[in-house]
């Protein structure tokens, strides 16, 4: 079967299909203003999660910097009075 005897829907399909004037089709507008939409979401999301976990490993680290901070001002308080305990 050539060209010829093809129906009219046929070269329609073949055009759309190979198009051999170099030509590119323009994309529509909607699926790409869609696809910005949901990146945009999506890293907006992405920048409150590590915030959100970022502060919190921010948190509980300074946390645990206090506490042994405390422990170490609690030992080097410990060991002179018990120094002093043992001279009498």
């Amino acid at each position: 079967m050539n060209g010829s005897q093809a129906g009219a829907a046929d070269p329609a399909a073949w055009l759309n299909c190979c198009n051999q004037s170099g030509v590119q089709p323009e994309p529509h507008e909607g699926p790409r203003a869609v696809q910005a939409a949901v990146l945009g979401v999506l890293s907006l999301l992405v920048l409150c999660g590590v915030l959100f976990l970022g502060g919190g490993l921010l948190l509980r680290a300074q946390g645990l910097t206090a506490l042994l901070a405390r422990e170490r001002r609690a030992s080097r308080e410990a060991e002179p009075g018990s120094s002093s305990d043992d001279d009498s």
